[in-house]
């Protein structure tokens, strides 16, 4: 079963086990949804980086047993792919750090003036 959304919240209930809430919408309702993974892809979560805002898909599966006459249902993670990053808030990046440096490929000498390739302005 393949499930999709933006992850609400991490919680750490150990250091084996981790539970993702990602935000559903159910009807016209947003409701929690909190999912359990451990072991590989517990690991495999710490090294995309995940955080809230991010969106994923996964591949879930179901276990259900019977504890004092009741039936119980754990939902847990197999599989999890990294399908959107948070988006950046306005005011996180500083207006003082260095813009990316610029090659000398990114432009092309016509009759003396120079074009930026990515935007088709003229530079000089």
């Amino acid at each position: 079963m393949v499930i999709t959304g933006r992850i609400y919240d991490i919680v750490t209930v150990n250091d084996k086990v981790s539970q993702i809430i990602l935000r559903k919408k159910l009807q016209d309702k947003i409701v929690p949804v909190a999912i359990s993974v451990f072991g590989y892809w517990k690991d495999k979560m710490n090294q995309m980086g995940l955080k809230p805002k991010d969106k994923i898909r996964a591949n879930i599966y179901l276990k259900s047993k019977q504890w004092n006459d009741k039936w119980y249902t754990d939902v847990f993670f197999k599989e999890i792919h990294l399908v959107e990053k948070a988006p950046i808030r306005m005011g996180e990046r500083s207006l003082f750090e260095p813009q990316e440096e610029v090659h000398e490929d990114e432009f092309i000498d016509e009759d003396g003036n120079l074009i930026d390739i990515s935007s088709g302005e003229k530079i000089g």
